[in-house]
């Protein structure tokens, strides 16, 4: 089952594969937490072991890299520092952790994986 979230009102025609997230089967909902954020992106469900739940964090590229960088970097904040007052249990980043530690790209700091006209691969 592919469950979404998409703060974009509008269909991007490419998106960059920033992170993959983990919570546990019966974390609160993290797309519901995310969902009043006015930034470019979405959530998509991907498959994942038993016990927990991943979701690609995915962001509109047309902007530019840097703008995705500083989505990836402001959302993943956001939701360690949920983890941490423990609201959030068995979150880890499983792919892009880099983006909680560094706003700002370099030529070694590429997203994940630019998808256009659709969604992600299955597989981080």
């Amino acid at each position: 089952m592919l469950f979404m979230i998409s703060t974009v009102r509008r269909d991007p025609s490419q998106w960059c594969l920033m992170a993959t997230l983990q919570v546990a089967e019966g974390a609160p909902d993290l797309p519901a937490i995310l969902a009043d954020l006015d930034f470019d992106f979405r959530l998509e469900r991907t498959p994942s072991p038993a016990g927990v739940v991943w979701f690609n964090l995915l962001v509109d590229a047309r902007r530019g890299h840097r703008r995705c960088a500083r989505i990836a970097h402001r959302l993943l904040n956001a939701l360690h520092s949920i983890a941490k007052c423990g609201d959030l249990p068995d979150f880890r980043i499983i792919a892009g952790e880099r983006w909680l530690h560094s706003p700002l790209p370099d030529d070694a700091m590429q997203p994940i994986e630019s998808h256009s006209h659709g969604s992600p691969s299955e597989s981080p």
